[in-house]
């Protein structure tokens, strides 16, 4: 019984789609595997306005170098290639070069994770990479960017606390569009089999452990 169920443990680890973190630059492989997303191109936010907390997408930002805000800011003023028209969301405020520092991203709620997270690099002459944390600081996943405009983004089925946009060649002012964040715990889609929910793999395992548990009980002796 023992040995049925270390097998049964290994194929359900080994099961296509299970992934602890994937990057992308493609929007629509991301997409396709962060399976539902929220999305934000700040074109309804005023201009000039800071940005502290995203609540739609469920992500607050760290204040920046200087201790300011992100801001809301428009193509026009920024410069870059418009994935999104009118504005995109600038590590600045003053546009007096250089810019304040990378970008650090939370979970809006304490507890909460961060399971995917993506956004276009519109800077038009710089390159982005986004990192992924886990809870001890220690690096998750990495992607970067296209130069002067592309998708990059990360998946993470076990969730980071902290993500971070920061400059892998450019003056370090940068502006990014098209926000989206996954909204719930997700895998990857495998080639063969689908993916099965969260609460299908709880199941299984607790299945496992009953078994054994049960397979505990019958070896010992009787007292």
């Amino acid at each position: 019984m023992k040995k049925n169920v270390m097998v049964m443990l290994l194929a359900l680890l080994a099961v296509p789609g299970i992934a602890s973190a994937t990057a992308y630059t493609d929007e629509a492989l991301w997409r396709a595997a962060a399976i539902t997303f929220a999305f934000e191109n700040f074109d309804s936010l005023a201009t000039g306005s800071d940005v502290t907390t995203l609540p739609a997408l469920g992500i607050r930002f760290d204040p920046l170098n200087d201790g300011t805000q992100p801001t809301v800011q428009p193509y026009s003023s920024t410069g870059g290639i418009v994935r999104s028209s009118p504005n995109n969301l600038l590590n600045d405020r003053d546009f007096s070069l250089p810019g304040r520092g990378p970008l650090s991203i939370r979970p809006l709620n304490a507890g909460d994770f961060i399971f995917g997270l993506g956004m276009w690099n519109v800077g038009g002459d710089d390159q982005l990479s986004l990192s992924f944390f886990d809870a001890n600081g220690g690096l998750i996943e990495q992607v970067t960017s296209a130069s002067g405009i592309g998708f990059f983004g990360i998946i993470n089925a076990a969730g980071a606390t902290r993500a971070q946009v920061d400059f892998v060649q450019g003056n370090g002012y940068a502006p990014v569009d098209d926000f989206q964040t996954a909204t719930r715990p997700t895998f990857e889609p495998g080639p063969i089999n689908p993916v099965p929910e969260p609460e299908t793999y709880a199941m299984l395992l607790a299945g496992l452990g009953l078994m054994a548990f049960a397979a505990r009980r019958r070896k010992q002796p009787a007292a």
